[in-house]
């Protein structure tokens, strides 16, 4: 096919669909690059080509019925994060306390530092807070945190 070897386009196809999923961020076509690379490893030992689509429309198929489920159902799950356990986004910084830098006045937001990042923030009860003072984020509207003085 065009003066190609099978073996060069698998791993043109898998380099392919690599750029489109860090393209997109979508979690669909990561599953027919590795689906790529699985007929790149058959090419090795078969030389029929329908054999290796299939081999390659298979591995996608069911790593795209399968993996694809498995995580959003694990995204979705009541954990913090059940893939790491770590926080990210806004979870990160919901409940966690802070540092008023700059004052918090009752309609005008000031400036906090929560875990080493400064952020835009707003008083909860509407209270000013001075700088200087400890406070814990209760909420995240937007890009700015609402607090509580504690």
């Amino acid at each position: 096919m065009f003066g190609l070897s099978m073996k060069i386009i698998w791993v043109i196809v898998a380099i392919a669909f690599a750029i489109g999923e860090a393209a997109t961020l979508a979690l669909t076509m990561v599953w027919f690059s590795v689906g790529a690379l699985c007929a790149l490893a058959v090419s090795y030992f078969v030389d029929n080509v329908f054999i290796q689509i299939l081999v390659f429309a298979l591995v996608s198929g069911l790593l795209l019925l399968v993996a694809t489920k498995k995580l959003i159902r694990m995204d979705r799950s009541d954990e913090v994060n059940a893939l790491t356990g770590i926080d990210t986004n806004i979870m990160a910084v919901v409940g966690k306390k802070g540092i008023v830098l700059n004052k918090i006045s009752p309609y005008k937001p000031g400036l906090v530092k929560v875990k080493g990042e400064d952020w835009t923030a707003v008083s909860k009860t509407y209270e000013a807070i001075e700088a200087g003072c400890e406070v814990e984020v209760v909420a995240v509207e937007g890009v700015k945190l609402v607090v509580v003085k504690k």
